[in-house]
């Protein structure tokens, strides 16, 4: 998708992690500190390359390659449980931003990576009540960069692509996004020219003038304030 005004959004989809919650400082502390109650010392670019945006699975296989498949098992589970009981900060402007579209005539949903249990945690802790629709990754085959988790929320929410707007942040959910038909907004990737990047949320405001997505009802959309 281009950087044009779009028109006729009916859909707003959010990722969790690195979108919602600045929840990297997290991740890598609890795959840090259960690796090195396996012997494990997690350099920088391990963390680089192989935990920040990518399955666990992935994880697993990187950086615990000669472990037996019952220790990745509870590797996955101990860090599974350090990530749900961590207290993240909001991504800047983002609750602000969510309460101004639940004003909107949009749906809004959730699509993500992370499993229930954490999702629940972070919508209380942060009271996060605004989402209609949530998929995670115990809904999915494939997930991202596959298509699957977005195609399932737009089925689910009964919207198109083009209808559709998602906020990602990783290469590998934007990837999925855009493999999905949707239109995609990036938070901290500056990766993709085609797409519109942001740092936070504070430099978006729901408006009726100079809109980059168009709502398809109610005559106002997101703009884009200009950075300082």
């Amino acid at each position: 998708m281009n950087k044009m005004n779009v028109e006729g959004i009916t859909t707003i989809l959010f990722d969790l992690d690195g979108v919602i919650i600045d929840s990297n400082p997290a991740i890598i502390d609890a795959w840090s500190r259960t690796a090195k109650e396996y012997g494990v010392d997690i350099t920088q670019e391990q963390i680089d390359q192989f935990i920040i945006g990518a399955s666990h699975k992935y994880t697993l296989e990187k950086i615990f390659p000669g472990f037996s498949e019952e220790d990745k098992k509870t590797i996955h589970s101990l860090v599974d449980r350090r990530e749900e009981q961590a207290d993240c900060h909001l991504i800047a402007g983002v609750s602000a931003f969510l309460s101004a579209l639940h004003c909107c005539p949009v749906n809004i949903g959730m699509v993500t990576s992370s499993w229930p249990e954490k999702i629940h945690h972070v919508l209380r802790q942060h009271r996060l009540d605004y989402f209609q629709c949530i998929i995670s990754r115990h809904d999915v085959v494939k997930g991202k960069p596959d298509p699957q988790p977005y195609l399932l929320a737009m089925e689910k929410m009964q919207a198109t692509p083009a209808s559709t707007l998602v906020f990602e942040d990783s290469d590998n959910g934007i990837r999925a996004a855009l493999a999905a038909g949707t239109h995609c907004l990036a938070i901290n990737n500056d990766h993709y020219s085609n797409i519109h990047c942001i740092s936070s949320f504070r430099q978006l405001s729901v408006a009726r003038d100079e809109v980059i997505y168009r709502f398809a009802r109610g005559g106002c959309g997101v703009k884009l304030r200009p950075t300082r």
